[in-house]
């Protein structure tokens, strides 16, 4: 495995993946390319729900009206020509119903409803309080916000129950039943019904699974080239490469985890430095001698004596080595 290594190495493994990721960035618009054709040609599935007022209790116990998503969806779209479209179509006319799948919630999907973004917005309250129904000032356009999550909670419901770790999912069996449930055990003479008359259509059942199998990885492989594009690339090489002109938003991403400050930073830990600040990759950074030697010279000093030292550099790392005299500096 090419650069099988993370916390520990010598400084030839470092300096060749140090040139080898460095080059990469030449195909970056390459792969920006390719992931945007396969974004294409998978397509995307797109749900839109229904959309309700609520009344709610404030802390103060006024009342006030709040926009809320239901689970209920009114339209299915699918990319016309995709292979999305064509999964789908093959799926209906096996008798599935695409909206026994899932909700198709996408996260990184949810769209402002209102006129501006809110982090634009001079009049938005950045400290308002999110509810499981979202915020009152900017209405959610997908369930959830687009997260199935647990229900939080202070208090008990009427009867006894707690409700905090309840799935938020209106279908959630523990929040139907109204109580925990052995479900193996409390269906069990339902299930055995269930299973014969599942028995003689197997086949069909098995081809139905294999179609939904494919239309979910689809849909997970589509968010994982999203996921490379906008975020991966952007926080490595973001700034640094002609496809990606921006530097990455420092409130989105670490500016410590960028590419050219993780070289910047291994480079200074590895090697001295030359007058113009330049790593000079013909110099270990051990630290220097009192007398302002270097130590990685004075190791090919046999006059050199001992005496104070002043460490740096890869003498502070235990995993992070020197290339023992002998070895191939090429071979890592």
């Amino acid at each position: 495995m090419p650069f099988n290594f993370l916390g520990t190495m010598r400084a030839c493994q470092w300096k060749a993946f140090r040139d080898w990721t460095l080059n990469e960035r030449r195909a970056v618009r390459g792969r920006l390319q390719v992931i945007n054709a396969e974004l294409n040609r998978i397509g995307r599935i797109t749900v839109f729900y229904r959309s309700r007022t609520d009344v709610v209790q404030t802390e103060t116990g006024a009342e006030r009206e709040v926009t809320t998503v239901t689970e209920e969806r009114t339209r299915f779209v699918v990319s016309p020509g995709s292979s999305l479209e064509k999964l789908v179509q093959a799926y209906i006319a096996q008798g599935g119903n695409p909206m026994s799948i899932s909700l198709w919630l996408q996260p990184d999907e949810v769209q402002f409803t209102t006129d501006e973004d809110p982090q634009d917005d001079d009049d938005d309250n950045p400290n308002e309080v999110v509810t499981q129904a979202g915020f009152e000032s900017t209405p959610f356009d997908q369930p959830y916000g687009g997260v199935i999550s647990v229900t939080s909670a202070d208090s008990y419901d009427v009867g006894g129950r707690y409700p905090g770790g309840l799935s938020v999912k209106l279908t959630d069996l523990t929040r139907n039943a109204g109580r925990y449930v052995e479900e193996a055990t409390a269906g069990a003479k339902v299930a055995i019904k269930m299973d014969w008359a599942r028995r003689w259509v197997r086949q069909e059942l098995a081809e139905l699974t294999q179609l939904e199998e494919k239309i979910v990885k689809l849909m997970d492989l589509r968010e994982q080239l999203m996921e490379e594009r906008d975020s991966l690339i952007q926080q490595a090489v973001g700034g640094s490469v002609p496809d990606y002109p921006v530097p990455p938003d420092a409130n989105r991403f670490a500016r410590n985890l960028h590419l050219t400050d993780i070289v910047n930073q291994m480079d200074r830990t590895f090697y001295e430095t030359d007058e113009n600040g330049e790593p000079d990759f013909t110099r270990i950074n051990l630290g220097r001698r009192a007398d302002g030697t270097s130590l990685s010279e004075a190791s090919n000093d046999i006059n050199a004596e001992s005496g104070q030292v002043d460490p740096s550099g890869i003498a502070f790392y235990d995993t992070l080595l020197e290339d023992p005299d002998g070895t191939d500096p090429f071979a890592v």
